[in-house]
């Protein structure tokens, strides 16, 4: 379809067709070429619709038809046929295809369309027409339908809901040039509200057409309703007619029956009133009689009766009206009988150790007793027994440890058995004393609480008698809510470590009865009001009574333990007893499952331990640092003696591998020391060991100080720890390398750093210091593998990389060494250089100067010799040497003296010879190969 022309643009099809209506728009254009003047008269409103429809015949005839032809245009090329072929077939597919979905979308339009006519009736109105406060009354709006706009874009005909417009303006409209302001053009406007008014009329006639069908349905179906409805009420009448006749045969006979059998019901339910009256009378009495048989349970369960009775089925009968506050002052009477019986049994059966094969004596009376309290729900029988469970555990606790105190021989001069205060005499009792007290205790402890358990079955069982149902009231429900916000304060004062309403440190989780982070001290400590609370609380009483065990225990083990003298004469054997026991005492407890995780296992007494355990530790370390502190402040570092301890000690660790103290006799002559005298030793009660000249470690023979030897020994004493505390090896390992890495450093500060000069009065720090330094230090190292072993025996495998600490220890030792020995070779480098400087070649022959030279060199090697063994002084001189070839060309160079100087050259040869026989003469450098001067001054 063309395009035409409209003004000042193209008018294309749809446009034409929104103006003038679809099916005259056809029928004026299809097939005719327009030029602008036609199009002007086409569009012009003020023509009539027969006037537009006869605009082309009316001049030349219903036949005419434009004999001149098209003339070709001259910008378009000649297409040959067989290319126009070939363009059809390759656009005609795709032409199909665009008119195929050319189809499909008017289609879905005109649907579209059809569906939402309803709600598009008024969207492409003008809103100023469809305002219901719409009128011409009013000033705005009236300017806005007459007048001009001043912007066109605000033009009040324009501006719809949807944005598109039914009438838009006319070309003739448009051609009128109006100011903004001015009056609207008359005719053009008449024209647009009357196309409106066609639109509008057209489509409400179309809803009244559409709405007509419906209408008509609807009355046509009004006479058929009334028919049914006639015969609908036909049956109805036949229905009631029926329903009476079954009235009359059915309900009235069985209303009669009804009645009869209401009669019956209550003069049933009268007998039963009357007997109830009978027996009530004799209510009394027959609680007196329970009562003296000591049948708490039927007593307390007769006068509940009576009391519901009264309340429900004889309430407002005048002659009972004191019997109710009778049964009840009754009632709380034998409520605090019963509190009295348990308080008493429990003293005594707590208070007497029970007859062999038997746990509770007087499980029947207990249980009779038990059972009236729970019937009466009078709870505070729990807070009774968590009391005496306290007392009963301090009184067994305290028996046994009298006893062991009167049969240990400890001196008793001032011991009184009725005093309560036992802590100083466990203090004075004998290690082996203290373990079978420690046991024995354990043992009573335990054989207690599985009494505590036999007693809380008991308990148990009775309260399933007394409540056999799990059903609970509203009132034990509120009870409840209320316990556990109690319980909730409870556990966040035993979080912060109070002891003020537990007998126990240790958290302890319940068991399958308790499903909360509560331990049995706390729920224990809790008044017990409700049946649910006390369901919870009774499967605790045997962990509670090993609860408050644990603490007796653990206070026992730390009341030793304040002795600071008992402390330091523990040893590790007798601590690992200790523990051993204690270990096999909660054993046997988890076994009985009083343990219910294993948080609970290590508080507690597992508490107690660790604590000694690690304030032994730390004692232990600290005593032993003293001890070799203040060894290394006095030591004069001078040659010690060995004793025949010391060295069955360093030989019994080469030939096991393990270091271990060997036990001190007090008597007999393994307590003599030896005494270095040059190259044997003595012992002082006059028997030779020959070739003794220090401590021998694996045929090697270390001269050293005697703090070295102490810290071998405190060494052994560490190794020894570990192997019998092997749970604490972690902390061991960190407290050997701190005394490790003090020893080294101690030694660097008096020797290197000459802190010796200050301390003990050395004049100077000669070389037999440096030497037995070094080879204190060497003697140290040596055994640090051993102790490096030992650990990485007891060592968890996630914990194996403490162990690299050992290899940094001994390499510090071994950088240690090598500076003593770098300082040593300074010093007699220092003596050399000094005399070199001064050498002046004369006729004297040795000169002065290298007689010096050779003269602090002996006293260097002398001072070296005993000490340190052959091969490191040999390597030492070795390197000294090497200094002094280095010295003696320089200097021998700075003098000018060359080979063709015979004399001057063959004097410092003379010198040189001197030099190297006083070395070849000492015993340690008879090996050492001296090159001739020759070598030196030309290699």
């Amino acid at each position: 379809m063309r395009n035409y022309c409209d003004g000042d643009g193209p008018v294309d099809n749809l446009q034409l067709k929104k103006r003038w209506g679809k099916k005259d728009s056809d029928d004026l254009w299809f097939g005719f070429d327009i030029n602008h003047t036609e199009i002007y008269v086409l569009a012009d409103p003020s023509r009539s619709r027969n006037d537009l429809s006869t605009f082309f015949t009316r001049h030349w005839g219903d036949t005419f038809v434009p004999t001149q032809p098209v003339p070709t245009s001259k910008r378009l090329a000649k297409m040959a046929d067989a290319s126009f072929d070939s363009y059809c077939q390759a656009a005609g597919e795709s032409y199909k295809r665009y008119q195929a979905v050319k189809r499909a979308l008017r289609l879905s339009h005109t649907e579209g369309t059809e569906s939402g006519n309803e709600r598009q009736d008024a969207e492409d109105l003008p809103t100023v027409f469809i305002d219901p406060r719409f009128t011409l009354g009013d000033s705005s709006t009236f300017s806005a339908v007459f007048t001009v706009p001043v912007n066109e874009n605000l033009d009040a005909l324009k501006q719809t809901l949807s944005g598109k417009n039914v009438i838009p303006a006319t070309p003739l409209e448009v051609a009128i040039n109006k100011k903004p302001g001015e009056f609207r053009d008359y005719e053009a406007l008449q024209n647009r509200l009357e196309m409106m008014h066609d639109v509008v009329d057209g489509r409400l006639a179309g809803k009244l057409v559409a709405k007509t069908d419906d209408f008509w349905q609807v009355v046509r179906s009004y006479s058929g309703l009334q028919e049914q409805l006639a015969n609908a009420l036909q049956c109805v009448m036949v229905v009631r007619k029926n329903l009476k006749h079954v009235d009359e045969l059915v309900c009235d006979q069985t209303k009669k029956i009804i009645e009869v059998h209401q009669k019956y019901e209550q003069k049933k339910h009268l007998l039963a009133k009357l007997n109830d009256i009978a027996c009530l009378r004799e209510a009394q009495s027959t609680v007196q009689m329970m009562l003296s048989q000591g049948d708490y349970p039927k007593a307390i369960e007769c006068i509940e009766t009576s009391l519901d009775v009264l309340s429900k089925e004889l309430n407002g009968v005048t002659c009972f009206r004191h019997l109710s506050s009778q049964l009840r002052e009754l009632y709380s009477v034998i409520g605090r009988m019963m509190n009295e019986d348990f308080t008493s049994l429990i003293q005594k059966e707590f208070g007497v150790k029970p007859e062999a094969g038997t746990l509770i004596q007087a499980e029947g009376e207990l249980s009779a007793v038990l059972l009236g309290l729970m019937r009466m729900r009078k709870y505070t029988f729990i807070s009774v027994l968590r009391e005496e469970i306290i007392e009963g555990v301090k009184s067994v606790m305290r028996h046994v440890i009298k006893s062991q105190i009167l049969n240990s021989g400890v001196d008793l001069s001032d011991f009184d058995p009725s005093l309560t205060q036992l802590g100083e005499p466990v203090r004075r009792m004998k290690h082996a004393d203290f373990l079978k007290t420690v046991r024995a205790v354990m043992d009573e402890e335990y054989f207690f609480c599985k009494r505590l358990e036999a007693l809380q079955d008991i308990l148990l069982e009775t309260a399933q008698r007394a409540h056999p149902s799990n059903r609970h009231g509203s009132e034990d429900i509120i009870i409840e809510r209320l316990e556990e916000a109690k319980l909730n304060e409870s556990d966040s004062d035993d979080e912060t470590g109070s002891f003020s309403k537990s007998t126990s440190s240790g958290g302890f989780v319940s068991g399958s009865a308790v499903n909360s982070n509560a331990t049995a001290t706390t729920l224990l400590s809790i008044e017990v009001r409700s049946e649910a609370f006390l369901k919870r609380v009774l499967p605790l009483i045997a962990e509670f009574g090993h609860q408050c065990a644990q603490q007796r225990i653990s206070r026992l083990l730390i009341a030793r333990a304040k002795n600071a003298s008992v402390t330091e004469a523990t040893t590790p054997t007798q601590l690992s007893e200790c523990i051993a026991i204690v270990k096999e005492y909660q054993s046997q407890c988890e076994e009985e499952g009083w343990y219910s995780t294993q948080n609970q296992k290590a508080g507690g007494l597992g508490r107690a331990i660790n604590k000694l355990s690690m304030d032994y530790i730390e004692k232990f370390h600290a005593a032993r640092k003293m001890r070799i502190g203040n060894m290394l402040d006095t030591e004069l570092w001078k040659a010690t003696d060995v004793s025949i301890i010391d060295q069955n000690m360093v030989d019994q660790a080469i030939e096991t591998g393990m270091l271990r103290s060997s036990k001190r006799i007090d008597d007999g002559p393994t307590k003599k020391p030896f005494k270095r005298t040059g190259s044997s030793a003595t012992i002082d009660s006059g028997t030779s060991v020959s070739n003794q000249t220090g401590i021998i470690v694996d045929e090697e023979s270390f001269v050293v100080v005697g703090s070295s030897i102490t810290m071998i020994q405190i060494l052994a004493d560490y190794c020894e720890a570990i192997s019998k505390m092997p749970t604490f090896a972690q902390d061991w390992n960190s407290r050997v390398i701190e005394l490790l890495k003090t020893f080294n450093s101690r030694c660097c500060q008096l020797i290197l750093g000459a802190g010796a000069l200050q301390l003990v009065g050395l004049k100077t720090i000669s070389v037999r210091n440096l030497a037995l330094a070094g080879r204190s230090l060497e003697l140290v190292c040596r055994f640090i593998p051993m102790v490096h072993d030992e650990m990485d025996r007891v060592l968890p495998d996630d914990r194996k990389s403490l162990l690299r600490y050992f290899k940094g220890v001994e390499s510090e030792y071994r950088d240690h060494v090598n500076e003593i020995a770098i300082k040593l070779i300074s010093v007699i480098a220092h003596y050399t250089t000094n005399c070199l400087g001064m050498w002046d070649v004369k006729g004297n022959i040795p000169s002065p100067e290298f007689q010096q030279i050779c003269r602090h060199m002996l006293k260097f090697h002398n001072g070296l010799t005993g000490i340190m063994p052959r091969d490191q002084i040999e390597s030492l001189f070795r390197q000294v040497h090497e200094n002094f070839k280095a010295n003696l060309r320089e200097h021998v160079t700075g003098m000018g003296i060359r080979p063709h100087d015979t004399l001057k050259y063959g004097y410092v040869t003379q010198d040189y010879m001197y030099y190297q026989q006083n070395v070849k003469n000492m015993e340690s450098c008879r090996n050492l190969e001296l090159e001739s001067l020759n070598d030196i001054m030309f290699d």
